[in-house]
């Protein structure tokens, strides 16, 4: 398990997050974030497709049966959230956001937190059982 790329992808994630946040706090005035947008959306799906397909079920073989059951829960739980933002981003085309910009605001705010509060919940929970079963550094959250 490479701990220390999904950590970087979580500080990525992070920096994307702040600066897209910063973009949609005033409901009042649109701002162009497009581009900013997909980036957020690239480095997350990446992300997701890590750990479904390696990081969640590398976790699930471990013999620390703790790490198997959150790794399995926190994997089941995340498809909910992957559909919702796949469903968001498919919403909101540029002209959408251009029409209906406080709406989109609301949105968005809701959905970037909602990831946000997700990976911090993810890295809360498996610190402490990666550090049980002796792993590597366990992830941690950078803000």
């Amino acid at each position: 398990m490479d701990l220390q790329q999904l950590q970087s992808q979580h500080d990525a994630l992070d920096l994307l997050a702040g600066r897209f946040l910063t973009l949609v706090d005033d409901d009042r005035v649109a701002r162009p974030l497009g581009t900013l947008r997909w980036q957020f959306a690239r480095e997350l799906m990446a992300h997701l497709a890590l750990e479904d397909q390696f990081f969640y079920p590398a976790m699930q073989r471990q013999p620390h049966v703790p790490l198997q059951e959150m790794a399995a829960r926190l994997q089941t739980e995340m498809a909910p959230l992957a559909l919702s933002f796949s469903h968001y981003m498919a919403r909101w085309s540029d002209d959408r956001i251009a029409r209906e910009w406080p709406e989109f605001c609301r949105e968005s705010r809701y959905m970037v937190e909602t990831i946000l509060n997700r990976m911090r919940k993810e890295e809360q929970l498996l610190m402490p059982l990666l550090a049980e079963a002796g792993l590597e550094q366990p992830l941690r959250h950078a803000g």
